[in-house]
């Protein structure tokens, strides 16, 4: 089974992550394709907009790979899993066309972080939106908090990242992290189709363009961050405390 469904349309992309019997967690070999796909249309101008979601009921993405993580323990590890990641939402949150984000089910930990890179975000009304990361006791990794921080301000960021729950669709659209919340993937698809046609309205150049000024505003913002919050992940990770969580949380995957 391929990890990502990909279907071209005469001006959009859409990407679906297709693993759903693994509650759609974003793997490192995943998150590369992710990249792959991303960069080989990167250039086509016929593409006004992309939309990514995930397959299944459940989940739009979860974080990573519960086995995949329990091997994440040298320095190089943590340091390629930071640096693979990074790549591929940063070519989410810089890509040259505006990318929405139909979450069909639950966003969690790095799957948030995927949700949050996305200009818009449509959501079913039983999913939940999730920076659960310091419920593991780690911070985010792949430019995460610097997202909500832009989107929600530093107070509400500050709450959401120490609670570390998952926000119901009515908390998070509340806040301003969801853009429309809907009571069916078929109406949450209707209204990623409205967006779209306003999108295609507009010149594929201009486009470009206005996406390119809003890109070197996120791109300030996260150049004076990234290495304080890559430097945070990294002793967060290797912490006692960390490791204490993840042995409950595979105990709990195994059982």
């Amino acid at each position: 089974m391929s990890n990502l469904i990909v279907e071209k349309g005469s001006q959009d992309l859409s990407i679906s992550i297709n693993r759903p019997q693994s509650s759609n967690a974003l793997s490192l070999t995943l998150i590369e394709e992710l990249l792959k796909v991303l960069s080989d249309y990167e250039d086509n101008h016929e593409i006004k907009s992309v939309v990514i979601t995930g397959t299944g009921d459940k989940c739009f993405a979860a974080g990573g790979d519960v086995k995949e993580l329990n091997e994440v323990r040298s320095e190089t590890a943590i340091e390629n899993m930071i640096t693979i990641g990074r790549k591929t939402i940063d070519k989410i949150r810089y890509y040259p066309v505006p990318i929405l984000a139909l979450m069909n089910g639950h966003a969690l930990g790095g799957g948030a972080e995927l949700a949050i890179a996305c200009d818009y975000r449509v959501a079913v009304k039983k999913s939940t939106f999730g920076f659960i990361h310091s419920a593991l006791n780690i911070t985010t990794a792949w430019g995460g908090v610097i997202d909500l921080i832009d989107i929600i301000g530093n107070r509400r960021a500050l709450l959401t990242l120490i609670e570390g729950k998952a926000l119901t669709t009515n908390e998070a659209y509340k806040i301003g992290i969801l853009d429309s919340v809907c009571e069916s993937v078929e109406d949450a698809t209707k209204d990623i189709k409205n967006i779209q046609k306003r999108i295609n309205n507009c010149g594929s150049s201009i486009i470009r363009a206005n996406k390119s000024i809003i890109n070197e505003h996120k791109k300030a913002l996260h150049n004076n961050l990234k290495e304080f919050e890559s430097r945070e992940f990294k002793k967060s990770w290797s912490s006692k405390e960390h490791w204490e969580s993840m042995n409950k949380l595979f105990s709990k995957s195994s059982s």
